[in-house]
């Protein structure tokens, strides 16, 4: 379960006892008493030792509530809306996921690594009709694991998609690849159909998406294309900065390219035995056009590996 919902739930727990022994004391039951500090004090120590992060597990955990027309106050959500909600929000991980270990998709085929991206339901969560949604792990993990640094950019793309300034939605295009773009479009496509609503709780995030915001995402990923093409220059490399990742180079006709670059080709230019700057070199990039809801189109390139330095 993520950390703040178990804060939110310890901090309420607390809460409701202090309420009992307030009245127990009012009512001089001793024994009552004495019982009710126990189980406080055993609770404080415990969201004390949540807050500082001593006991917590790592592992990805998140947790979905569902509001509007599917769902029933806190007694139930219908079963389709519900299935394929979860199963948008999966496919939105596994496309991240992907992105974040090999880099650009192809348009077709098989996601890869989409086993290591895979959430269970471990449970429904209270309030609103929500679902917990964990990584399986076999042991408690010390330090976020890989799919929680993904699950943090996946609630982070659900939310800037729908904010209310047009600049936070285009400022997450850079990154974004096609099949990602088309996963959040399908997402919510589907809530703004239901007329549902959403709140997402992961680590300390936590926010709503109400039918208006929905609705704007909506129109926005449907509105947006990215298509994406995969070229080789040959030029001069004018600079790169290894820490940044971002390189700058100019092809034998004077045009100049400029964008981020891979940890593959950051590898290739450090190891490289030469200073190959100001050098001719070869390499392979991809050029992403993007042309979101009422702006010109605009290109990103990313240098995805060096295939000759310095001839």
């Amino acid at each position: 379960m993520p950390k703040k919902l178990n804060v939110d739930s310890l901090s309420s727990e607390i809460k409701t006892l202090n309420e009992l022994l307030s009245s127990a004391r009012q009512s001089g039951d001793f024994v009552g008493e004495m019982q009710l500090e126990h189980r406080i004090c055993e609770l404080s120590s415990k969201l004390e030792l949540l807050k500082e992060g001593s006991v917590s597990d790592n592992s990805a955990s998140v947790a979905l509530f569902f509001g509007g027309q599917p769902v029933l106050g806190s007694k139930g959500i219908a079963a389709e809306f519900a299935g394929t909600a979860l199963e948008q929000f999966q496919d939105l991980i596994a496309k991240v996921f992907a992105n974040n270990e090999v880099g650009d998709l192809g348009e077709r085929g098989k996601v890869p690594f989409k086993a290591s991206s895979e959430l269970m339901v471990t449970g429904l969560a209270r309030g609103s009709f929500g679902f917990v949604l964990d990584e399986m792990s076999e042991q408690i993990q010390m330090e976020s694991s890989q799919l929680s640094h993904v699950i943090d950019k996946a609630a982070l793309l659900l939310r800037d998609s729908a904010a209310q300034d047009d600049a936070v939605f285009e400022s997450i295009l850079e990154e974004l690849e096609p099949r990602t773009l088309i996963a959040l479009r399908d997402f919510f496509s589907n809530l703004d159909s239901s007329k549902a609503t959403i709140r997402v709780v992961e680590k300390e995030l936590d926010f709503t998406l109400d039918g208006p915001s929905i609705h704007r995402a909506k129109v926005r990923t449907e509105a947006t294309s990215i298509e994406e093409k995969t070229i080789e220059i040959e030029g001069t490399l004018v600079g790169f900065l290894p820490e940044h990742r971002k390189f700058e180079l100019a092809d034998n006709a004077g045009k100049l390219f400029y964008g981020s670059a891979t940890k593959e080709a950051v590898d290739q230019f450090t190891k490289a035995t030469d200073s190959v700057i100001g050098k001719n070199c070869l390499i392979k990039v991809t050029v992403k056009t993007v042309a979101p809801l009422n702006r010109p189109p605009r290109e990103v390139v990313r240098l995805i590996e060096f295939l000759r330095f310095g001839e």
